[in-house]
């Protein structure tokens, strides 16, 4: 596991990783090696988006933040993995020379376990699985530039609550999950309405409106399209052109 002191040699910058990438919500806590350690490490994982610092402290006072752990001195890591029950935010341990240590410390509640030939890159791309994984299993879920707490019934963009009604909330979530795909009134139907015909009513067609006031307060950055003979689609950005309306 070999992390560069110089930025020059870190990998790629924030600006060349994949677009759309989501920068991590948390700061990652860096806890278990040598402050110097720690610190070429944080660099390193600067690299790819990846907002960490080494933390001077223990277990008990970081439950709730996402921890990565130098595995490789055990009297450093024991006490972080002898409080894994008590943890409510990820812990992933990184050092650990077998595939036996890896799997023991997963069953003992890691969010995972990697060797010490991991590439930074690499690290930083399952620092960034498990804080997705944590957000998922609290209900949180980010999606077309949206944030969606599943429990709350909760929007944001770009850290602002949406005025959303439970319905709206529910037509803005699958929506959002077609990735600017068209999804049909049938399908609407069935995964919000859960009814597996049509009632012959205009619900649909209402709180779509109603969406699209709520949408409002966006000032153009997000809307609904009506896509002809295929249903509603979200867009962001500038309007294509094409057989799509912003209507009905």
């Amino acid at each position: 596991m070999k992390f560069p002191s110089d930025p020059a040699l870190g990998g790629a910058s924030p600006a060349s990783a994949s677009p759309g990438a989501a920068m991590p919500a948390r700061r990652w806590l860096l806890a278990g090696g040598a402050p110097d350690m720690l610190e070429r490490m944080a660099l390193a994982l600067s690299r790819f988006g990846i907002d960490a610092q080494p933390w001077p402290g223990g277990p008990d006072s970081a439950r709730h933040r996402p921890v990565l752990c130098d595995a490789r001195q055990r009297g450093e890591v024991q006490p972080w993995i002898d409080d894994l029950p008590r943890r409510s935010a990820p812990l992933l341990l990184v050092g650990l020379s077998s595939a036996g240590a890896r799997a023991r410390s997963i069953a003992a509640g890691a969010a995972d376990a990697l060797s010490a030939r991991i590439a930074p890159h690499e690290l930083a791309a399952r620092l960034e699985a498990a804080e997705r994984l944590h957000a998922a299993q609290l209900g949180l879920v980010r999606l077309a530039g949206f944030d969606f707490d599943i429990g709350l019934r909760q929007a944001r963009w770009q850290g602002r609550v949406l005025p959303l009604m439970p319905r709206e909330f529910d037509l803005l979530l699958m929506l959002a999950r077609q990735a600017g795909g068209p999804i049909s009134r049938d399908e609407l139907l069935r995964a919000v309405w859960r009814t597996p015909f049509d009632p012959g009513t205009n619900s649909v067609e209402v709180h779509i409106c109603k969406l699209r006031r709520s949408l409002g307060i966006l000032r153009g950055g997000v809307w609904i399209e009506t896509v002809r003979h295929r249903g509603y689609r979200l867009v962001s950005g500038a309007a294509p052109r094409g057989a799509s309306d912003r209507g009905g």
